[in-house]
């Protein structure tokens, strides 16, 4: 029987310039498997570093800002127009007549004698526009915007014969920007004239002014207007109200 070094020697011939063969480990006979490298075969023991795993992404990102609360941009409730709130009148004096401006407003109000039959009435003619750039109206009844209380003086007397107005009719007139005019005479037809030596001492009104139909509400002592009859043609003259001095 072959002995475990005999074998070894033969071996090592046959391979020649393997310093390391293989070789039969052991009387067993059972061969080594090769070494998978030349590193392996050396006999030395190759550690790998272990490759850095990539970072891991963020599995969640980071919470959002808060969204802003809501804003409730429902306009406030306007306070209500107070409607016997007073309002401001400018008068100012020029050629062509009275101006008078109110609630965003303006007027140019004039007055001429007209004759009526064998009589002396006033004719009161107004020109309007809006200066606030909003739309009004004006309670444009049958007789138009204009009301009067008038008061007649025979000569040489102190006391006045009061002559009533009445609205009939629930129209409407716009002011815009555009002027627009109208005018109103008296007295109504087949009313009281004025004779020679009376005077007529007339507040003019208007009816109703506002924004809207809802909040208008009258002008009270809009103008007041004088006029004497004389002999030839009367004067009228218009000015502001007593209670503007």
């Amino acid at each position: 029987m072959k002995s475990c070094a005999v074998v070894g020697v033969g071996v090592q011939v046959l391979l020649g310039a393997w310093l390391f063969g293989s070789s039969v480990s052991g009387c067993g006979g059972e061969a080594t498997q090769e070494p998978k490298s030349a590193d392996a075969a050396l006999g030395e023991t190759v550690v790998e570093a272990p490759t850095a795993a990539p970072p891991a992404e963020a599995t969640a990102s980071a919470d959002p800002p808060p969204e802003p609360a809501a804003v409730d941009e429902t306009p406030a409730p306007a306070p209500a127009k107070d409607p016997n709130a007073q309002r401001e009148v400018k008068y100012v004096v020029t050629p062509e007549g009275l101006k008078v401006e109110v609630a965003g407003v303006r007027f140019f109000v004039s007055a001429e004698a007209k004759q009526v039959a064998q009589g002396w009435g006033a004719k009161i003619g107004v020109k309007a526009e809006a200066t606030d750039g909003k739309t009004h109206v004006l309670l444009n009844p049958k007789n138009g915007p204009i009301a009067f209380a008038a008061a007649v003086f025979k000569k040489g007397s102190t006391e006045a014969e009061r002559i009533p107005d009445s609205r009939e009719g629930e129209g409407e007139l716009t002011i815009g920007a555009s002027s627009i005019s109208f005018s109103r005479d008296f007295p109504n037809k087949g009313g009281r004239v004025l004779a020679i030596g009376e005077t007529l001492d007339m507040e003019v009104a208007l009816w109703g002014l506002g924004e809207t139909k809802e909040d208008r509400r009258p002008v009270k002592q809009f103008v007041h207007v004088k006029m004497k009859v004389d002999k030839g043609k009367p004067k009228a003259i218009v000015e502001p109200p007593s209670t503007a001095k």
